[in-house]
């Protein structure tokens, strides 16, 4: 895992100007599709290590929400269309 952001800019304030300076921030879209193939891959696999800073694990969410998520297929598997 590695931070996603292309470029962050947390908010600022100079009280010497009275300028606030609002946060901004761009993405990499790449390194997102990255980071959230991992996660499947931790949830969908039993031989999965993952190394990884505890930032970037802090925005995943609760995990109970994420497999809640989670369909698994079986061959020949009935399915509803609810």
């Amino acid at each position: 895992f590695i931070s996603y952001y292309d470029y962050y800019q947390p908010e600022a304030y100079i009280p010497r100007t009275d300028v606030f300076i609002e946060k901004d921030s761009s993405t990499n879209e790449d390194l997102e599709r990255l980071r959230l193939s991992a996660t499947a891959s931790l949830l969908s696999y039993e031989d999965v290590v993952c190394i990884a800073s505890v930032s970037a694990n802090y925005g995943l969410g609760n995990p109970n929400e994420y497999i809640g998520m989670v369909l698994i297929f079986e061959l020949d598997m009935q399915i509803s269309q609810k």
